[in-house]
């Protein structure tokens, strides 16, 4: 089966496309309630010396302990069955617009949202805690209820065939990567500014954080629960914090305040061998991420008509996410020369207004590639190096905006491979080029007014080398596609989703085949439905003469 979103099997809430998001996603969940989640908890006592704790919403409450209000199960991957996101939790965090069609379990995301539910749970697999740190915060100030999750307090929940708890903790872990929320984590701080900071807003009530930490050179990011201050001395402070990696434990971040530097040794797994996260005031690697900003209105990254909203990602849209799975080293030049990603090893942004979002999911020291916000209105040329690649390794790479997504997928990059994918400035185009083996899938998607559209091209491997151009045409319903390969013809197949108010439908055709110039010309506006054949029209050198036509059949 192809590597095209499965849309089919994400079919769950109702969904109307231009109803609004919800202001409060906490406030639609199986887990809403005003409760506080730490009632009749009994607390482990604080040390000598506490300055400030977090506690719950009522007078009398006890102060946050691991023990209780932490959860008893370890950070954990994408092993075991766990589900993550589902369409029910897109529908939470903005609404029914991300759907495509249908009402109740017959919702169906939009190709954009899809997409992007699928490359953010694939994100979780280095581990959850964003998701579980956050929960475990919000059970404690009473947004959510621990009851609703099937137990009286977080720390007697179970993991292992709770679904509602797997989804809640998913939803609050992607999160991170949502503005203004990717925005808000404040990187700024001093260590000793940082203690403060926390201290008083455990004192005050008015605002909460979760805790980020990561390596100086910003890779392997952890999130954690702060949950008291405590001044050790005059020159040591202690952040008390629930690591979720260490169930039921009390651990403590020290904070050197001469140096103004702090140090935490930890591990993905306890069973392993851990590392020592450690910084200063030059670094800024320690953070805090408000809850306010959590759970306020939340801006969808994917949703808009590209026919009604600007035709340019959708009205409002600020950013376009570029997100690589794999391996490679990525690296994003746009059309004035300004990069952005990883080059010769380091991480530079010289994109003005782009924001590198650096993943926080401290399981198994994962040091997943940062998502990247880029600006809308340029041209970009991704460019996959697999220049520290040791042997062949898959890589996808997604680019996901307001309204329509595309992408190349199952490339297979060799060490010292570099291939090169262009995005246009818009939806309408996009192209790979390798000089290798390679049978990539390019992928485009969109979202009108109408119907959606997903577009897959999946290509076969030319020995010398290719280049695959996809190109939509909206207005006059076309689909072009021209494949080139260094060694003579180039073959390919072509599958093309439509999501309307008869539901999905979908065209396959295997076996394409194209010489050296050759467009072919997919008239898929035009297509009556499942079984139905499809005009293609031939430009044999690609001198924009249409010299043929085909009905091509269906072949699903």
């Amino acid at each position: 089966m192809s590597r095209r979103l499965v849309l089919a099997s994400l079919l769950l809430l109702a969904c109307g496309k231009k109803k609004a998001a919800p202001d409060d996603p906490a406030a639609t969940g199986s887990g809403s309630g005003s409760g506080s989640g730490s009632a009749g908890a009994t607390a482990a006592p604080l040390p000598k010396g506490t300055r400030a704790a977090l506690r719950g919403p009522r007078k009398g409450d006890a102060p946050f302990a691991p023990s209780t209000q932490g959860f008893n199960f370890q950070n954990y991957g994408n092993e075991g069955g766990v589900e993550n996101l589902t369409a029910a939790e897109l529908q939470r965090m903005f609404g029914p617009q991300v759907c495509a069609e249908g009402e109740g379990p017959t919702c169906v995301l939009s190709p954009p949202a899809a997409r992007w539910l699928e490359e953010t749970n694939k994100g979780m697999d280095g581990g959850h805690c964003e998701g579980m740190a956050s929960v475990a915060l919000l059970l404690e100030l009473g947004k959510l209820k621990a009851a609703d999750f099937g137990a009286p307090t977080a720390f007697e929940l179970k993991l292992a065939g709770n679904k509602s708890l797997q989804h809640e903790i998913a939803m609050w872990f992607s999160t991170q990567f949502i503005a203004p929320m990717s925005e808000a984590e404040i990187k700024t701080l001093t260590p000793n500014e940082v203690a403060d900071k926390l201290a008083a807003a455990f004192a005050t009530g008015t605002e909460s954080y979760t805790l980020g930490f990561y390596m100086p050179d910003g890779s392997e990011g952890h999130a954690t629960t702060p949950y008291a201050i405590v001044d050790k001395s005059d020159t040591e402070t202690w952040i008390m914090h629930y690591d979720n990696n260490f169930p039921g434990e009390e651990r403590h971040i020290a904070i050197d305040r001469k140096a103004n530097s702090w140090k935490y040794f930890g591990a993905a797994d306890p069973k392993e061998e851990g590392a020592t996260y450690e910084g200063d005031a030059e670094t800024k690697s320690l953070t805090i991420a408000p809850t306010s900003v959590r759970l306020g209105k939340l801006e969808c990254p994917f949703c808009g008509d590209i026919d009604t909203d600007g035709g340019a990602g959708g009205k409002g849209s600020r950013y376009r996410e570029v997100i690589l799975d794999g391996d490679a080293d990525l690296l994003i030049t746009d059309d004035t020369g300004k990069r952005t990603g990883h080059t010769d090893g380091k991480l530079v942004n010289e994109i003005p207004g782009a924001q590198v979002v650096k993943v926080k999911s401290g399981h198994r020291a994962a040091t997943r590639e940062p998502i990247y916000d880029v600006p809308t209105g340029h041209a970009l040329t991704v460019t996959l190096d697999g220049s520290a690649l040791k042997s062949k390794a898959p890589s996808d790479v997604s680019l996901i905006a307001a309204g329509y997504t595309m992408g190349v997928y199952g490339v297979a990059l060799a060490p010292g491979e570099k291939d090169e994918i262009h995005f246009s400035a818009d939806w309408q185009s996009i192209s790979y080029k390798t000089d290798r083996d390679e049978t990539p899938e390019l992928e485009l998607g969109i979202e009108t007014s109408g119907a959606d559209y997903a577009f897959d091209i999946s290509a076969g491997g030319e020995a010398g080398g290719q280049r695959i151009d996809m190109t939509l045409d909206v207005k006059a319903g076309t689909l072009t596609v021209q494949a080139s390969a260094k060694d003579g013809s180039a073959t390919y197949e072509v599958e093309i989703h439509r999501i309307d108010k008869a539901g999905e439908q979908v065209f396959k055709h295997k076996g394409v085949s194209s010489g050296a110039a050759d467009r072919l010309v997919f008239h898929y506006a035009d297509w009556k439905g499942n079984g139905s054949t499809m005009k293609a029209g031939v430009d044999k050198g690609g001198d924009g003469t249409i010299d043929a036509t085909e009905d091509l059949g269906d072949e699903d």
